[in-house]
């Protein structure tokens, strides 16, 4: 992101980019996750950040269907 608060989009993005976009963010946030859940001691802590792990690589696949259907004409 660029700090300016538009996310990496803004009214010339086009829809597949947007979604393409998402699609990178949840990757690096199910990275982020799973980097914390490997670093971190407590066991509670660790089971916190690998259910938000899996839950970031269930976004992934959600926005991957979603665009193979409607983006890549895949229906």
């Amino acid at each position: 992101m660029n700090g300016s608060g538009d996310f990496g989009v803004n009214e010339n993005t086009r829809p597949e980019e947007a979604v393409k976009l998402a699609m990178e963010r949840e990757k690096l946030a199910q990275q982020f996750y799973l980097r914390c859940a490997a670093i971190v001691g407590d066991p509670g802590v660790k089971k916190m950040f690998e259910f938000l792990a899996h839950e970031e690589a269930h976004h992934f696949e959600l926005l991957e269907r979603e665009y193979d259907r409607f983006i890549a004409g895949d229906n």
